[in-house]
């Protein structure tokens, strides 16, 4: 009997790509479609049923997806940057994939992630995908080793053209031709900005503009609101001179924003809270470990050193620097391609 696998299947290349895949192995494959409206059944995904032969099931997160806007909203206001997809993977979408799997007698789950996973010491890792600019473990440093046993990753080992290629060989033209979504799903492509305005507007009102300092708290300029701000940014800064200055800091509770030099966000220290780690005698002080901070690129080339590991802090000494950290954000830990936990950014220097 074919073993069970549900697949969260967006409609889009890739998790159609990783379904087919799947039937073509032998798995029992049926799909599972997260919706953001109330769109009983898209016609995309109905067509895809079709195509894939697989039954799809649509499940309904309008309203458990309020806590993942929430959460990005309400970090922003604490003047902290933070990754809401990270988030989500988390609290929404594999808890879902999990819940049906267990609800349907499934014995895995599935998506279209360009992720591959590992097994060491009784414990089970997620590891890079072989594609580097395509490689999405970065993204699900929160998942532990009990989700990841039962994940299926059918396009960790291939590349973005090669995935391309497959579909259309297999008559899914259009899907490969099909532009690449990109950035946060409920931003639409916009400003992140403009959706706080809209969806928390009598907070954004309640925020004045307020004064631009310089590394010696001196005023030297005044700012839109701290809101409109993020470390490293450097437009939107209406200073007394031409001086070029980033901002390096972010006070929400007296809406000031400090600025400094390109040179000043180098920073070779990183406290970082939030700690998860798939086993814990993976890191320990002295540890060499290579981290991620933004997904793709600006991030530290050489290892980093753990200083100190305690129950609700690491502190990492970076080897060369890693620039404009900014408070919220993931810092992944990895050995090689093994993803061994991580944390969230409070503070660097």
């Amino acid at each position: 009997m074919s073993k069970k696998v549900v697949i969260g299947l967006s409609g889009g290349l890739d998790s159609t790509m990783a379904a087919f895949i799947l039937k073509e192995q032998g798995y029992d494959v049926s799909g599972l479609h997260f919706s953001f409206t109330d769109e009983k059944y898209p016609d995309e995904i109905a067509d895809l049923s079709d195509k894939l032969n697989i039954p799809v099931d649509t499940i309904y997160i309008k309203d458990d997806f309020e806590i993942v806007k929430q959460h990005f909203a309400q970090e922003y206001l604490k003047g902290r940057t933070p990754s809401p997809c990270t988030f989500c993977n988390r609290v929404i979408k594999w808890k879902k994939l999990l819940d049906y799997a267990d609800q349907n007698q499934c014995d895995y789950i599935a998506t279209g992630h360009y992720i591959r996973k590992e097994q060491q010491n009784g414990y089970h890792y997620l590891k890079k995908g072989v594609d580097p600019i395509k490689d999405q473990s970065y993204f699900l440093w929160e998942l532990d080793s009990n989700v990841i046993k039962r994940m299926l990753n059918p396009l960790g080992d291939l590349t973005k053209d090669q995935v391309r290629e497959l579909a259309i060989k297999h008559g899914f033209t259009n899907l490969a031709r099909k532009k690449e979504s990109m950035g946060v799903c409920f931003l639409h492509q916009t400003d992140y900005r403009e959706f706080l305005k809209n969806y928390i507007p009598d907070e954004i009102k309640k925020i004045p503009k307020g004064v631009v300092v310089d590394q010696n708290g001196k005023q030297i300029g005044i700012h839109n609101g701290y809101i409109h701000y993020t470390i490293g940014q450097k437009r939107d800064l209406h200073l007394m001179d031409n001086r070029k200055v980033y901002v390096t800091n972010i006070d929400a509770t007296q809406n000031v924003i400090t600025v400094h030099t390109k040179e000043s966000l180098n920073h070779h220290h990183i406290l970082i809270r939030n700690i998860q780690i798939l086993n814990p005698h993976d890191i320990e002080k002295g540890t060499e470990l290579q981290v991620n901070i933004r997904g793709y690129g600006l991030n530290p080339e050489n290892p980093v050193v753990v200083l100190e590991k305690q129950s609700d802090h690491i502190l990492l000494k970076l080897t060369s620097p890693a620039w404009a950290v900014a408070p919220g954000q993931p810092v992944v830990f990895y050995r090689n391609d093994l993803v061994l936990g991580g944390g969230i950014a409070e503070k660097s220097w």
